[in-house]
């Protein structure tokens, strides 16, 4: 039986992402941070011989403890729990390329922990970096990692949070054209990310009436109308019914000052209008994204495999950290109330 203590500490879990990339390097780095072994206990879900392949590259020592079943764990200091898949070994891939059979075994992981999840098993998950090419190759048509918890919860209105320092963005539209993304700028779109982030904040982060900023689309916020109508037409409008409703939301301010602002405090969560203008702030904290609108609670890295510097040793592990820290905060949040 386990010796974790089930009132006092999260239990993570840890999908072990992309093998072929940089995401067994960063797990295990981060496992032997004291920030992560503080905020949480956890098991990770993937190929025990991946993992004692990659304990080269652990700051200290460790040690992993392979295991069939969760409740197997072994919550001590210096050892890395692996619920062991079996299904990858370190000769069956190239290290810093495209793998099919590294996409196989990372869905695998993903679907396990999801599973998990669901069930109690576990309190949250942290997702190591993955990579679509592998994902397709091995025949899973997902645009990601979201897609397949979202599948395992029967869900088709979640959504994905980006978090880095005191912000929470969400965006309007994200990998689309410039062109899409206006176009996307809409006042059933506006209300949407509006109410998701409502509901995300209230309901991830227990803010009971969360703060809620609307960036503009134009410079400034289309000054009026000088450097554009669709604040005027499409974002403004939303804004006052929504405020009317109860909902703490204000804006559109101009973007150029709005992330400082939120940085400093004022706001819980920023509406964005597309992708680089919400990514862009968040890259100097290296950011974490987040899962709303799902039963999983569910974190992972905001940055890829990083094939070039994969099996080198060099990786920064700080925005994994982050994410199981992330995830064990939500968690702690979730059992509070």
């Amino acid at each position: 039986m386990s010796a974790r203590d089930l009132t006092a500490r999260p239990l993570i879990g840890i999908t072990l992402g992309d093998a072929a990339g940089i995401a067994t390097e960063i797990v295990v780095k981060s496992l032997a941070r004291q920030d992560v072994s503080d905020a949480c206990d956890s098991i990770v879900i993937g190929d025990a011989r991946v993992v004692e392949e990659a304990l080269r590259f652990a700051p200290s020592p460790m040690k992993v403890h392979a295991v069939d079943r969760v409740d197997d764990a072994r919550f001590s200091p210096g050892t890395i729990n692996v619920l062991d898949a079996r299904n990858l070994a370190p000769g069956d891939f190239h290290v810093g390329k495209v793998d099919a059979r590294c996409g196989a075994a990372f869905v695998e992981y993903i679907r396990t922990a999801g599973r998990l999840a669901l069930d109690g098993t576990i309190d949250a998950i942290a997702s190591a970096p993955t990579n679509k090419e592998s994902m397709n190759a091995a025949g899973y048509r997902y645009p990601g990692q979201t897609e397949i918890f979202a599948e395992l919860c029967g869900t088709e209105r979640f959504f994905t949070v980006l978090t880095g320092g005191r912000l929470r963005v969400f965006l309007i539209s994200s990998h689309v054209s410039l062109l899409r993304a206006i176009q996307l700028v809409d006042r059933q779109r506006v209300e949407s990310v509006i109410r998701i982030a409502n509901e995300a904040l209230r309901d991830l982060w227990r803010i009971p009436m969360p703060r809620i900023a609307v960036a503009g689309l134009n410079p400034h916020a289309g000054d009026g109308g000088l450097f554009g109508n669709e604040e005027i037409e499409h974002v403004i409008p939303v804004i006052t019914r929504l405020a009317a409703d109860g909902i703490d939301v204000t804006g559109p301010f101009p973007a150029d000052s709005l992330y400082h602002a939120a940085e400093a405090g004022k706001y819980d969560g920023i509406v964005g209008m597309y992708h680089d203008q919400g990514v862009i702030p968040l890259k100097k904290y290296g950011y974490v994204t987040v899962i709303a609108g799902t039963p999983i609670l569910r974190t992972t890295a905001g940055h890829g495999t990083a094939y070039d510097i994969a099996g080198k040793g060099v990786a920064d592990e700080s925005v994994m950290a982050r994410a199981i820290t992330t995830a064990a905060e939500l968690a702690r949040l979730r059992t509070a109330v």
